[in-house]
């Protein structure tokens, strides 16, 4: 393929000496200023881009080098450790066991967005449950950080059901700017015709049936359980001590995994009888 140039200046050519142009008899011929594609494809160089994978992680060593992460002992404790800052759903109840050992539990609010709330179940042991117990109120914006377990329910048509607990170990108050309850909802979206607030003297917050029965399989304790010493059969099979919310077996709404749950808990229940109050508390925190 004949190359292709471009001339940026041109003057003619002297018919008696070439290498002279006509009209510059006294100077030197200037320089043409020519480029041919040719030329310019010798110059061009193809830098190839780094892929982001593992066989091209030697491409950034020119960045310098990072230290190593250290180790740290494993310990149950900061086994899957998480921190929270949410708000107080229900007064704080505290159990006194046999062994000389205290737990408190409550429901912790985390709002996820806006317009989204996720339930935690709190749990506290000893010198840290008494301090709850004693200080936290329902309504408290509070921070915890603790272990993080979960419980997994079933149903029948095999689709699972994940709630989570936190086994706290440290607790503190956080700060406000604006002394207002702390909205769980913003009303400004449009979901709900007013914000939800948690104060002192708001009324339990409503809940789905499917919620209130994943808070009872998360912490039973907080219940009665009626179903053996009822008098009316109307009355609820499981009522919570604190709230007063109810809950039937053969309730029209139950979702279809509860009965096979609770086949599941009072046999490991049973099992426990047998055993020390803290056996059984250190089982009711631990997974199902």
């Amino acid at each position: 393929m004949a190359a292709l140039t471009t001339t940026l200046y041109h003057t003619p050519k002297n018919p008696l000496n070439p290498k002279l142009p006509t009209n510059f008899p006294s100077q030197k011929p200037p320089k043409l200023l020519s480029f041919s594609l040719r030329q310019i494809n010798k110059h061009l160089v193809c830098i190839p881009l780094p892929r982001c994978s593992s066989e091209n992680r030697d491409s950034f060593d020119h960045f310098g080098t990072y230290p190593r992460p250290s180790e740290v002992q494993w310990k149950k404790e900061i086994c899957n450790c998480v921190q929270l800052i949410g708000v107080v759903g229900l007064p704080i109840q505290i159990n006194h066991l046999s062994s000389g050992k205290s737990v408190a539990s409550t429901r912790l609010a985390v709002r996820k967005s806006a317009t989204e709330t996720s339930w935690i179940n709190l749990t506290f042991w000893d010198e840290l449950a008494h301090i709850a117990h004693q200080h936290v109120e329902k309504g408290n914006q509070i921070y915890v950080s603790g272990r993080l377990t979960s419980d997994i329910v079933e149903s029948e048509d095999g689709k699972q059901q994940t709630y989570y607990k936190v086994t706290v170990q440290q607790l503190n108050f956080v700060e406000r700017s604006s002394p207002s309850p702390v909205p769980l909802y913003d009303d400004s979206y449009g979901s709900m015709t007013s914000a939800v607030k948690f104060n002192n003297s708001a009324p339990p917050s409503k809940l789905s049936t499917q919620e209130l029965w994943q808070a009872f399989f998360a912490n039973p304790t907080e219940w009665w359980d009626n179903r053996n010493n009822k008098k009316n059969p109307k009355y609820p099979d499981f009522k919570h001590k604190d709230t007063g919310e109810a809950l039937w077996v053969e309730g029209r709404y139950n979702p279809p995994w509860v009965k096979s749950q609770l086949e599941i808990l009072d046999s490991k229940m049973q099992s426990l009888q047998k055993q020390d109050d803290t056996s059984l508390f250190s089982y009711l925190d631990s997974d199902l």
